[in-house]
């Protein structure tokens, strides 16, 4: 009994002890190590490799337990198990997918290795910093919005949707056309979620100006903030639906024929005496074929018999032909101002251009001198490849008939532009002239050359202007030599060195003028601008300046016409820039210093130049203080004044510009002091006053400039005010135009012809191309005005009928078709939730403004928003469709596994799709369970 119990004592002692002996076993010598193989063009993919060692002299049996942040993905599982014999090592994959959920920061993914009995063994932690992903989207609810009363708002609502891993601070700016405010902005604020959408709603009246019109557009852009950097834009098309619309062009920009029609009448009073009235105004208007744009401007003295007229023109415009008649001005080689007539043909590619004109050399076009009394002239000019600013050639005619120079001038002459690669390009212009004068019954031939280069030769900028004319050539450069080389690389990491040389000389020669004016400069800049470190810029150089001339002859008491005076300087420069941290404050500082030689004085003398600028958003202030003449004519006038002392000149200049209540008042104001010996003390000033609205505007001008120099003196008070109608504004059209009607019916019988027992519709909406009517009474849509050209008719889905997309091209000046109207379907739908509360991973259960496409024959037909239930519906012809989730308009953690519904519409029925079930990811949850 004794040696039972004994044993019986001895198995309850020793069989929990070996389990805790068993349990307790050394797994030092065990040991974890994390290898990182991921790619760098698998970002989203973590490649790794743990490595277990078993140093021990016994087995090893446990799990490794991988811990990941939301957002990210074990693809192999969470739990990965280990069995090692003694001294074994194993390397065991794990790939960790990072999904665009993951949250932007730094992050650790952690690795426990464990035994059976769920004793740590090893941690490992490794980090990981997901990028930054601040991807946003804009999008408007409705591309497209109808108004049937012009006294009705609109409303816009743009959708914002934060795609990316950080809640992002957004601006939505809304851009409103005026007509005489250019644009009216507005900005709409907000804060967005991770992976959530918000939407931005505004209301406005829309103008009288713009609601007259078939449609205007309001654009939205999206900036994220701080730094107002644009992220998307989207549009919304506002459309006046009517029966009868004027054709209007929507891609109305900087080169289209879009014109403000507007009329300005104004009163200036300047001095005390001098009264002077002016009317001008400009504006255009479509013909049946082509269009006229027309510019005037008049003005009268108090004391003057005849009024001016002058910048005043008609032109008709005609396919690709337009015919100028009035005021004539060319910025020729040989420039002609003056009263012609000028026709311009242009190739149907635009690439080919003839212009020819004749001109009366006479300011006014009322002017009552005889005809040709002024001279006259004649041009043609020719140019192939007129769109091409890399590849083109011209030649130019250009005759003039000069009454003060008794001459008859002809010249002849090429352009050229050639790129011989994105780098290199050249322009050169040749130009010969021969001039029959007749007082000396002398024929004169000249010649003017022009070349124009840009290019790089490692790394250095190359930038050339060179030009050589004769002394009695007639264009508007006479007798000039000039070259013009400028050099700049970057240096020394960002540091940009810089060299300017000019050389010219000017030496025209006339028959009827007998003076030989002789002039030549030559001046070299070069210097070294210093990288910008932080706010501040600095840059250093030197100045070479040379001035020869025999101008200023007479202000030296020199009577030989030949001789000329030089100055000579070289001067060091600095400046220094500086913009505040908010980019509203920026300033500029400029010394030059150095010595010249003047003309009649033996020794070198002192020169300086401050130059400085101070700006903030509607403020600016510049001044110039200099000591010593920088040019011949400073210091020419300095002598004819006797000026013992250095000539010196102060300059301070102000300017104001801004816009009050709502831009719809500007106020600009300036002011500015001279003192020098030329000038004297001249302060000057200026406030202009201009309120705008929408039809009109109304503005005052007014200047003040006294000018007081031993004992000349004058004061002017200038004042001006004026009042500018806006009249309705065009998009001016140069081919043919006709008109389209239309007649719109219930075709009940589907026999696509009008006749018993069909109706006519009345308030029924079409669209051609993307303009919208809505038929009167009697079934009928006018477009008018409307361009020859191709025309499509667009289906616009209403509820219960529809009509077939087709394509026409009108090519007569009226055109007429039918539209029968048949009978659709509608399909509802709907999207809801299918998920478990206590195992759903965290989502936000959104049912409006989920997306769904429609599509037929994988062609893209509509697209479709759930309303706040998850609920949507659309009317469509009859039959076959695919309904289509867009899966990137689902919450966070959410998905659908069939996406997608093929349904078929029949005639005036009803079709319920089968619902989209959403469904929730699930938590990953481990469940342990112990036996006996």
């Amino acid at each position: 009994m004794p040696q039972d119990l004994f044993k019986r004592i001895f198995f309850v002692l020793f069989i929990p002890l070996s389990f805790i002996l068993v349990s307790a076993q050394d797994y030092s010598g065990v040991s974890m190590e994390i290898r990182n193989e991921s790619r760098a063009d698998k970002s989203n993919i973590i490649d790794l490799v743990l490595v277990v060692k078993n140093n021990t002299g016994i087995p090893f049996k446990g799990n490794i337990k991988i811990g990941v942040p939301a957002g990210f993905k074990n693809i192999l599982g969470s739990t990965v198990d280990v069995d090692l014999k003694p001294a074994e090592n194993i390397f065991l994959p794990v790939k960790i997918l990072v999904n665009t959920g993951a949250r932007y920061g730094e992050t650790n993914i952690t690795f426990d290795l464990a035994d059976l009995q769920n004793h740590i063994v090893a941690k490992k932690a490794i980090p990981y910093k997901v990028v930054e992903n601040n991807t946003l989207r804009i999008s408007s609810e409705n591309s497209l919005i109808y108004i049937n009363n012009p006294n009705d708002s609109v409303e816009v609502r743009a959708r914002v949707s934060n795609l990316g891993n950080k809640k992002q601070n957004v601006t939505v700016v809304f851009k409103i056309p005026e007509a005489t405010q250019e644009n009216f902005f507005v900005e709409k604020k907000g804060s967005i979620g991770i992976h959530r959408d918000s939407v931005f709603v505004f209301r406005f009246m829309p103008s009288n100006s713009i609601i007259r019109g078939s449609q205007f557009t309001v654009n939205m852009a999206g900036f994220r903030e701080p730094d107002k950097e644009i992220f998307g834009n989207a549009s919304v098309s506002v459309q006046n639906v009517s029966s009868v619309q004027h054709y209007q062009d929507l891609q109305t920009n900087t080169f289209s024929n879009y014109t403000k029609n507007s009329i300005t009448a104004s009163y200036r009073n300047v001095g005390k005496n001098i009264s002077m009235y002016q009317l001008m105004g400009s504006g255009g208007f479509n013909l049946p074929s082509g269009y006229v744009f027309m510019r005037g401007n008049i003005y009268t003295l108090n004391n003057q018999n005849d009024p001016m007229v002058n910048n005043t023109y008609v032109t008709y415009y005609r396919e690709n032909s337009a015919f100028t008649l009035g005021n004539v001005s060319k910025l020729l080689e040989l420039s002609l101002f003056g009263r012609g007539a000028e026709y311009a043909l242009t190739s149907q590619d635009k690439s080919k251009k003839l212009e020819v004109g004749f001109v009366d050399q006479t300011y006014s076009l009322i002017e009552r001198n005889s005809f040709l009394k002024n001279g006259y002239g004649f041009y043609a000019k020719g140019t192939l490849g007129a769109k091409n600013v890399s590849e083109n050639i011209g030649a130019t005619y250009i005759f003039r008939d000069d009454p003060y120079d008794k001459a008859k001038h002809n010249l002849l002459g090429t352009d050229f532009t050639h790129s011989f690669s994105e780098d290199w390009k050249l322009n050169t212009k040749v130009y010969g002239g021969v001039s029959f004068y007749e007082n000396n019954n002398t024929v004169k031939p000249s010649l003017a050359v022009e070349t124009q280069y840009s290019g790089i030769i490692e790394k250095i900028n190359l930038n050339g202007n060179y030009f050589y004319s004769t002394d009695y050539y007639p264009g508007n450069r006479r007798g000039i030599l000039q070259i013009q080389q400028t050099f700049s690389r970057s240096i020394f990491r960002d540091h940009y060195l810089y060299a300017n040389i000019t050389v010219s000389d000017f030496s025209p020669k006339f028959y009827f003028y007998n003076y030989d004016l002789k002039s030549s400069s030559t001046r070299l800049d070069m210097g070294i601008n210093f990288r910008k470190k932080g706010n501040f810029g600095l840059g250093l150089g030197y100045q070479y300046q040379e001035e020869r001339s025999n101008t200023y002859n007479n202000f030296f008491s020199i009577t030989e016409a030949r001789e000329s005076k030089q100055l000579k300087a070289q001067r060091l420069t600095e400046y220094m820039t500086w913009t505040s941290p908010n980019k509203k404050h920026s300033s500029m500082l400029g010394i030059e210093a150095g010595l010249v030689d003047y003309p009649d004085l033996n020794r070198p003398q002192y020169q300086m130049k401050i130059s400085g600028n101070y700006n903030y958003r509607w403020f600016n202030v510049t001044y110039i203080y200099q000591y010593g003449s920088y040019f011949l004519s400073e210091y020419a006038f300095s002598k004819m004044l006797n000026e013992a002392t250095p000539y010196k000149k102060l300059t301070v200049s102000s300017f104001f510009n801004k816009n009050f209540f709502k831009d719809k008042v500007n106020f600009t104001s300036g002011f500015a002091y001279t003192d020098d010996a030329l000038y004297g003390k001249s302060p000057s000033g200026f406030v202009n006053l201009k309120y705008t609205k929408e039809r009109y505007g109304i503005y005052l001008n007014s200047s003040w400039y006294n000018y007081s120099s031993g004992n000349l003196k004058n004061n002017l008070l200038t004042i001006e005010a004026g009042v500018t109608l806006n009249l309705r504004p065009n998009t001016l059209n140069p081919g043919k135009k006709g008109s389209i009607k239309a007649f719109v019916y219930y075709d009940n019988n589907s026999n696509n012809i009008f006749d018993e027992g069909d109706k006519e519709a009345e308030g029924y909406l079409i669209m051609l191309n993307n303009t919208s009517f809505k038929t009167n009474e009697k079934g009928n849509i006018l477009y008018t005005k409307i361009p020859y050209g191709k025309y499509a008719l667009k289906q616009v889905i209403q509820q219960g009928w529809y009509y077939d997309e087709a394509e026409f091209e009108v090519n007569t000046h009226n055109y007429y078709f039918e539209v029968p109207l048949h009978q659709n379907g509608t399909i509802l739908g709907k999207a809801t939730y299918e998920f478990n509360n206590k195992t759903a991973l965290d989502f936000d259960p959104k049912l409006g403004g989920i997306i769904f496409n429609i599509y037929q024959e994988d062609k893209f037909i509509q697209r479709m928003f759930t309303d706040d239930n998850g609920e949507f519906v659309s009317f469509l012809p009859s039959g076959n469709y695919r309904i289509s989730l867009n899966e990137n308009s689902l919450p966070l953690n959410t998905h659908c596994d069939q996406t997608y519904r093929d349904v078929n519409i029949q005639a005036g029925k009803i079709i319920y799709a089968e619902p989209f079930i959403i469904k929730v990811k699930e938590k990953t949850i481990r469940v342990k369970k112990f036996g006996n």
